[in-house]
């Protein structure tokens, strides 16, 4: 029960209350268009703002509405391609990289599975580029490469993953040598530049040049030994590689040294495995021995032998005069073989094999062209100078 004076003062407080009356038509009217007013005002704002506050015409709107749409798929696909959102994510009670799983999947969804979680490691990456080219119809199928996106999903994902930043990944020489032929075959070649001259033209300071040279050198040098390779290209390619890195470095202190590993791999590619590919046209092969002015040293085995090897007026002459200078040549042997090498348990471009290789091929050429004497000098002086240093020298055929 309330007391007699609180039901007084209630009274009183609610004396001067009256119902609102409702609002006549043209009130109602007036709201209206308030509030449309202001909703059009809103989407002014949010879609392009409409001149004087009068009614965007429909055009225009239309045209507005088309571009922020456009802005934002753009903006969508851009998130999208990121390789952290590329994969679509598998049953949780699936484990990420079961043996039976890879063994069934493509080598490359394996990756964009492993690339997904934030899972993707440089070594694993080789492994998936390595396990993709085994598994093409031919190992280097041009046509199933360029169709692959192996290249572009690896290049997508050092992007991403921010390794591209610094390029230290240049250091694992197999990635790179695995990369190579799906960044030719997919036409990404301009991105191996790229990584090559950021490096050359790095002024960080915190790369010593030694490093520079070393990761752009190997760079170059499998773009080379690739373009040579009949299903990218030839050694006409190869050479023209040499040439650009020449025209796009000229003014780099790094340059000389920058040239030497990928000019001694054409070098050897056109005399040493000249069997295997067709020669270079006579333009560019002497473009090829004009580059050796360049290197920081002589390089004269690798010269006679180019002589050799020339498309067109091969020339002994050279060879002749190196493996004449019988002091120089025992001091060369003496300083660079062990107790004794096998020829046939040596691998790569080293100087020993070369020096054999050119004189094989020197005594090969003085036969055919009948100065048999000097075959037989040359044949004498490898028996007695480099006995050491091969247990069995190659006889002229």
């Amino acid at each position: 029960m309330f007391s007699t004076r609180s039901v007084q003062s209630l009274r009183k407080l609610f004396a001067g209350y009256h119902e609102p009356l409702p609002l006549s038509k043209e009130q109602s009217q007036k709201l209206l268009d308030g509030l449309k007013a202001s909703f059009r005002n809103q989407l002014d704002l949010e879609y392009g703002q409409a001149s004087d506050n009068s009614i965007a015409p429909a055009k225009f709107a239309s045209e507005a509405l088309q571009l922020r749409h456009s802005a934002a798929s753009r903006h969508l696909k851009s998130i999208l391609s990121n390789p952290l959102f590329s994969y679509k994510r598998e049953s949780p009670a699936q484990p990420l990289l079961s043996p039976l799983s890879i063994a069934k999947r493509d080598p490359m969804d394996v990756f964009d599975h492993a690339v997904a979680r934030g899972m993707m490691t440089l070594k694993a990456a080789t492994g998936c580029v390595v396990a993709k080219r085994q598994l093409l119809s031919a190992p280097d199928s041009f046509t199933e490469m360029s169709a692959s996106e192996t290249a572009a999903r690896i290049v997508r994902w050092l992007r991403s993953s921010g390794a591209e930043s610094d390029l230290k990944f240049l250091d694992n020489q197999q990635f790179i040598r695995a990369l190579t032929p799906f960044l030719i075959a997919e036409g990404l070649e301009g991105v191996a530049w790229e990584w090559i001259t950021r490096t050359v033209d790095d002024s960080s300071g915190t790369l010593h040049n030694e490093l520079r040279v070393q990761r752009a050198s190997y760079v170059l040098a499998e773009l080379v030994r690739t373009k040579s390779q009949p299903q990218y290209g030839n050694l006409d390619a190869a050479i023209s590689a040499i040439l650009e890195a020449e025209q796009r470095f000229q003014n780099s202190p790094l340059l000389p040294d920058l040239l030497i590993s990928p000019w001694r791999s054409v070098s050897w590619l056109s005399t040493v495995e000249a069997y295997s590919r067709t020669a270079a046209s006579e333009k560019l092969f002497d473009a090829h021995m004009a580059t050796a002015d360049l290197l920081p040293r002589a390089f004269t085995v690798e010269k006679a032998h180019l002589h050799l090897y020339h498309p067109t007026h091969p020339d002994h002459t050279p060879a002749l005069h190196f493996f004449n200078d019988r002091e120089n040549l025992r001091k060369l042997v003496q300083r660079l073989s062990p107790d004794r090498l096998d020829l046939a348990k040596l691998k790569g471009m080293g100087i020993m094999p070369w020096i054999a290789f050119l004189g094989h091929d020197t005594i090969n050429h003085l036969t055919q062209s009948g100065r048999s004497q000097e075959a037989e000098d040359v044949t004498e002086l490898l028996r007695s100078e480099m006995a050491d240093a091969f247990t069995n020298f190659p006889s002229p055929t």
